[in-house]
């Protein structure tokens, strides 16, 4: 099961959500995020992680060829992509791609078009016109997100934090969970206590599942 905390910037963070049991950081490579990292903060994050939980990358819309700078440069598992983004995208990357999806409403979760070798992140949708998408503290709908996850193997996001990443894994069973803005006290300054709450809890509903409970 996947623990992932996401927007991390500083090595203290990183430290701490390695230490609690996190499997993956993510780093924001998109200057419009509060929780933008750019390459020297990343590196830092990166040297405290000390190859303890992997790193991915996280972009809104970018071109492939950055995916690929940035993957190489960073040692990166995976990057995260986010908006509009061509099917093509996977086949001109060399790294794992996580495309992250924010559906309005039940249709549109159900018709989306999938990408069949991506592992999805299934995102609350902005609610201002325009915005960019992820890490708004918004909600998603769980019973959305559990049906998708019948059919899907997914990371479920979306205004998860330490209080109720229980209920989101119970009702959900999807295959890991996502938090950032949960785990702040101001946006992209996040705080180490909520960062190790939402591990720890995450972690311990995980454990109480059955392996045949979990989606996909």
């Amino acid at each position: 099961m996947i623990v992932k905390v996401c927007g991390v910037r500083t090595p203290e963070i990183a430290e701490c959500a390695v230490d609690a049991g996190a499997d993956w950081l993510g780093i924001l490579f998109e200057p419009r995020s509060p929780r933008h990292a750019d390459d020297a903060a990343a590196a830092r994050v990166i040297a405290a992680c000390g190859g303890r939980a992997d790193i991915v990358g996280v972009m809104v819309e970018p071109p492939a060829a950055r995916c690929r700078e940035l993957a190489l440069r960073h040692r990166l598992a995976a990057v995260q992509v986010h908006g509009r983004v061509a099917p093509g995208f996977v086949d001109e990357v060399d790294v794992a791609v996580i495309r992250a999806v924010n559906p309005v409403d039940r249709r549109e979760a159900l018709t989306i078009e999938w990408w069949p070798d991506c592992l999805v992140l299934l995102d609350s949708a902005p609610a201002l016109s325009g915005a960019l998408p992820g890490g708004t503290g918004l909600r998603i709908d769980l019973d959305i997100a559990a049906e998708v996850a019948r059919h899907r193997r997914i990371v479920l996001a979306g205004g998860l934090d330490p209080d109720n990443v229980a209920e989101a894994i119970g009702r959900v069973r999807p295959a890991g969970v996502d938090a950032s803005s949960g785990l702040e006290r101001a946006p992209g300054v996040k705080d180490p206590g909520r960062v190790r709450d939402f591990v720890a809890a995450a972690r311990q509903a995980f454990a109480a599942l059955a392996p045949s409970e979990v989606a996909g």
